[in-house]
């Protein structure tokens, strides 16, 4: 059974509401995912849904942005969680692309995504995959092609079955 959390919200700007129809997702300060796109990526969610770097997007149970103005559920760096280890059975992050300063961190996002999610991340990337360590593996990818010349890359990883946190943890 499918369960979509939304929390409705009069936080949006008005650029958000016209945008939000339309077929292309736009790149504005803060770009949001078309409806067919964010029912998409819904039905590739189980369980608990964190949704990091979540912009306007009412995906998820509990919303995570760096960003006050976009009212998420809490207000923290996604390469410091301040979540219990496991606590979501889904992640779905759609990163930044603010350039190289925040890739460099690029280890400790995925140390933390690997830490906080029990059963499954999904990782919306324009650009080349980047590997996941154990204990995720790589399921299902999705190409989602738009009507500009962007394409975006959907990975779908998912815990080997068992498997915990300190079976991977070494010193």
């Amino acid at each position: 059974m499918l369960k979509i959390i939304k929390a409705k919200t009069d936080h949006k700007p008005e650029w958000y509401k016209r945008y939000r129809k339309q077929p292309v997702t736009l790149f504005k300060k803060a770009w949001v995912w078309s409806e067919a796109e964010e029912k998409l990526y819904a039905k590739l969610c189980i369980g608990n849904i964190l949704h990091l770097c979540s912009g306007y997007s009412e995906l998820g149970d509990q919303r995570i942005d760096i960003n006050p103005d976009v009212q998420p559920s809490i207000v923290a760096d996604v390469h410091y969680l301040p979540i219990r280890d496991q606590a979501f059975d889904t992640i779905i992050i759609d990163p930044p692309w603010h350039g190289p300063k925040n890739w460099m961190k690029w280890e400790q996002m995925v140390k933390e995504m690997i830490r906080v999610t029990r059963k499954r991340i999904i990782l919306i990337l324009g650009n080349l995959i980047y590997i996941l360590p154990k204990p995720f593996i790589l399921k299902e990818v999705y190409i989602v092609k738009k009507i500009s010349p962007q394409v975006k890359l959907v990975y779908v990883w998912e815990r080997e079955e068992k498997s915990t946190i300190t079976d991977y943890i070494t010193e």
